[in-house]
């Protein structure tokens, strides 16, 4: 049996203005709302985010921001493509981060399915090699039968 250790803590430490200009895959997971934060409470939405610009993924990551949480979080449970970029400013506020839409675009979606298709065969494991069946004793002729089997790969 294959165990696995538990996390380190809190998700991935990537931040949105790391991830700004990137393509990335946005896999929102849960919406959390009023969450406590140093700076009240706060709604923020659970994403993992497959960075296909850098080549990383982050799992557990905590986005903030009407904008971004707007546009992701009735897409619970699905794969948003899209560019981290900020948005136009309200007067006398900071510019939103927002994602823009790149599911139209085919050199993106060709680029975001070839890095997820690669951390998918990545995972993937052979499997175990099965357990040689002892043959019965006193037949020779059906020991070697099963032999050959095994040594085919189909027993």
């Amino acid at each position: 049996m294959q165990f696995s250790a538990p996390s380190s803590g809190g998700g991935s430490s990537v931040t949105v203005a790391d991830l700004e200009g990137h393509l990335v895959v946005v896999e929102p997971v849960e919406y959390v709302a009023a969450m406590t934060t140093s700076f009240g409470e706060k709604d923020a939405l659970r994403v993992n985010v497959h960075d296909v610009t850098a080549q990383e993924s982050h799992e557990d990551v905590l986005l903030f921001g009407r904008a971004l949480i707007g546009s992701l979080k009735s897409r619970t449970g699905e794969k948003v493509l899209g560019v981290i970029g900020k948005g136009v400013a309200k007067p006398g506020q900071a510019a939103p981060w927002i994602i823009t839409d790149a599911s139209v675009a085919p050199e993106a979606v060709q680029a975001a399915t070839a890095y997820l298709t690669g951390q998918v065969a990545a995972s993937i494991t052979a499997p175990a090699a099965p357990e040689p069946t002892p043959a019965p004793a006193g037949n020779d002729a059906l020991a070697a039968a099963l032999g050959n089997l095994q040594a085919a790969g189909l027993k």
